[in-house]
């Protein structure tokens, strides 16, 4: 591929930006699952449209595009507060496929780098804690807390799971649907937000996990019909956002300091690698599409580690 020089423009498109989204949009809209649709629209219509109002696609340059990112970092928030790189990465990543989708042109401008914020994990005093209160005067919504942490399940497939997703016999849990509140692209409905039931984030994410015998014990306990709501154990589902909110008054109750519900995900994988277990295990459990992610994410042996490795190759000298 050519290299794209620094002024080169969208050349001859006779587009808007605005009917280039619109395009954009009905082209994908029957092709994506309905959560990227509802963000891709968000982004559209939220970052996209309002600062490219009237400006043809012929205008487009790599300066522009430039402009638009150094604006949406510096004060391009609804309150003109800047925007963290990484979602100002994600817009302007949004905005390239739109041009490339209207243009057939990749446009060479300079995304915002960033760095992956370290991720949150209970200490070990906190993580002791916390499951002797959940084991305390279980109920299926503390059952769903212990589930999520000897399998790493994320929220939103915690909240999907029905009695029906498990083999007592066989002792695995079955992935293959989320729960999600998305925004509601549907113009003609009142609601702006709404919830569905669709697929994992991505094909690797449908999966089977073991259940460990001290959890198949108490999922023995609460079974009920295949059609009911392990968390509810009615056929009526608790929506992440909800749950979120009850996982956050056991915390308050056991004066641990706020987290959001992913943290006992990282927790799970972080404990994992510290025990031993393989990556490529893990990275099957937890639903990646990339072992080198999970390698990136949850890999960081300690010095002592370390140290015990590296005698190993001294031996013989």
């Amino acid at each position: 591929m050519r290299h794209k020089k620094q002024s080169e423009k969208v050349q001859n498109c006779g587009l808007t930006v605005e009917k280039a989204v619109s395009d954009f949009l009905k082209n994908i809209e029957r092709k994506t699952k309905e959560s990227t649709f509802a963000r891709y629209s968000f982004i559209s219509e939220r970052h996209i449209i309002p600062y490219f109002t009237g400006i043809h696609l012929d205008n487009v340059d790599n300066e522009t595009v430039n402009d638009f990112i150094r604006y949406k970092i510096e004060k391009g928030s609804l309150d003109e507060r800047p925007m963290s790189p990484k979602t100002v990465n994600d817009i302007v990543s949004l905005l390239m496929q739109i041009i490339k989708n209207s243009c057939q042109l990749d446009l060479n401008v300079d995304k915002p780098s960033y760095r992956q914020k370290d991720i949150s994990i209970f200490t070990e005093a906190e993580y002791n804690q916390f499951k002797a209160y959940i084991l305390t005067c279980i109920d299926n919504k503390k059952l769903g807390i212990i589930i999520a942490m000897l399998t790493g399940i994320r929220i939103g497939e915690l909240c999907a799971l029905k009695w029906e997703d498990v083999n007592l016999e066989d002792g695995i849990i079955s992935i293959d649907k989320t729960i999600q509140r998305v925004k509601n692209t549907n113009g003609s409905e009142a609601r702006k937000t709404k919830i569905i039931i669709d697929t994992p984030k991505s094909s690797t994410s449908v999966r089977m996990i073991p259940v460990p015998s001290i959890l198949l014990q108490k999922l023995k306990e609460f079974k009920s019909l295949d059609d009911d709501y392990i968390l509810t154990n009615t056929e009526k589902f608790i929506e992440p956002r909800v749950y979120q909110r009850h996982f956050k008054s056991y915390l308050r109750d056991c004066k641990i300091k706020e987290r959001k519900f992913h943290t006992i995900r990282h927790t799970f994988a972080t404990m994992a690698v510290s025990r031993g277990m393989d990556i490529k295990t893990l990275s099957l459990l937890l639903g990646h599409s990339d072992v080198g992610f999970t390698m990136k994410r949850y890999v960081h042996p300690n010095i002592e580690h370390k140290k015990i490795q590296i005698e190993k190759l001294a031996v013989g000298f």
